[in-house]
């Protein structure tokens, strides 16, 4: 809920950019995915989420992350 996580997740959804069939993602490596597990596990947990549910949850969105950008999963996800 914080306006750095809120800047964040913009970026990673490209807000404010053109539209493009091979948009280029911003690069997301390892420490920057344990970073938003990190933020989406206290976002989730904070809003009532248990805390399997809330790791499970957070894991998905890395694993569409490392999707769209067409890059294998690490192993702790």
């Amino acid at each position: 809920m914080c306006d750095a996580c809120k800047q964040e997740y913009l970026e990673m959804k490209g807000a404010g950019e053109p539209i493009l069939e091979d948009k280029k993602y911003k690069e997301f490596t390892e420490e920057r995915a344990k970073k938003l597990y990190e933020d989406l596990m206290l976002q989730y947990l904070k809003s009532g989420a248990d805390e399997i549910d809330a790791d499970r949850k957070s894991r998905a969105i890395i694993r569409k992350q490392c999707s769209i950008r067409g890059m294998p999963f690490w192993s702790w996800v």
